[in-house]
């Protein structure tokens, strides 16, 4: 069995189990993690789960078939995540045109 580890976005202290089966490409969509989940086939920290929206918090050990996800805390601090996101407006995004206004279509008759 492989072990991947699932490091959490600084401020969040948790994520959803579903989420953590997208994530890790184990499923194509939402909906077939909800499914896999309901029946039984993942487990976390070793026993069956069927909580769709658990919460996952760091420690947290989730199993599906043969491979396996540990899900860690950042060992970023929040503040420098955010400064990293945050993208100049000037020098890297394209400007973008003024939107049209939308006008009533014209019915002729």
């Amino acid at each position: 069995m492989s072990t991947a580890i699932l490091e959490l976005q600084p401020g969040d202290e948790f994520i959803e189990l579903y989420k953590v089966l997208k994530i890790e490409g184990w499923v194509g969509a939402g909906g077939e993690a909800k499914m896999l989940i309901a029946d039984g086939y993942v487990m976390v920290n070793h026993e069956v789960e069927t909580r769709k929206r658990r919460k996952l918090v760091a420690g947290d050990n989730v199993i599906f078939g043969e491979e396996s996800v540990m899900i860690t805390a950042s060992t970023r601090p929040a503040s420098e995540a955010k400064i990293k996101a945050a993208k100049p407006a000037d020098s890297e995004s394209p400007k973008r045109k003024a939107a049209k206004p939308k006008g009533r279509p014209s019915i002729k008759f």
